[in-house]
Order: C-alpha cells, then structure tokens, then sequence
C-alpha cells in the first residue's frame, strides 16, 4: 500500500488509520470515515475507513484519498464536510497523484 503511505505523508496525517476492506457493496455509499475519540479525554485517537470495493463509482486509490482527506479535516478541526477546504484537498490530491473524481460535485453532497 505505497499510495496510502504517501497520502498519510502528503496530507501530514498523525493519528493511526484503520482501513478496512470490504468485498461487497453498501446501498448508500462506496466509502465511509469515522473519527474515533477517546471515552476518557475526548481527544482523536484514530482515524476509521471503511472501503465496500465491488460495484462502486470510483476506484480504490480515490475512495481512499477522498476518506483520507475527511481524516485530514478531523485533525486540522475543519468540520465542513465537503467544503472549501475539502475541495482545495481534493484538486491538490489529484493533482499530485494524477487521480481523478476525488470531489464529484453531483454525488458528494456540500
């Protein structure tokens, strides 16, 4: 997994990942992030992506980059969804590791 090393470097991610594949499709989405925090302190402990890798929109490396950049905004407390920032990510991502989709307008809601 080079790329999702070099995305984690990219986007100066400091907490851990948590990806999980799964080789089935989700009825309402192709990816998913969720931030976990600590019961005791209330602070970002981990990052947790989950990928449902058949029959879905985009492929592997986008669906990745584009959780990852949800995990970037948890960390930098940028709480916007799909927002300005995320959209600056996402051209900066695709520019850099020529990928394509990471933000699709029509599907990923503001």
């Amino acid at each position: 997994m080079q790329s999702l090393y070099k995305y984690i470097k990219f986007l100066g991610l400091k907490k851990p990942i948590n990806l999980r594949i799964i080789t089935k499709k989700n009825r309402y989405y192709n990816a998913d992030y969720e931030a976990e925090y600590s019961d005791i302190s209330g602070k970002l402990i981990a990052h947790n992506i989950t990928i449902y890798f058949k029959d879905n929109d985009r492929d592997f490396e986008t669906l990745l980059a584009h959780e990852l950049i949800h995990a970037w905004q948890e960390e930098n407390k940028k709480h916007e969804t799909h927002g300005p920032a995320f959209i600056k990510y996402a051209k900066r991502m695709e520019k850099q590791f020529n990928l394509r989709d990471i933000y699709i307008p029509e599907i990923d809601e503001e």
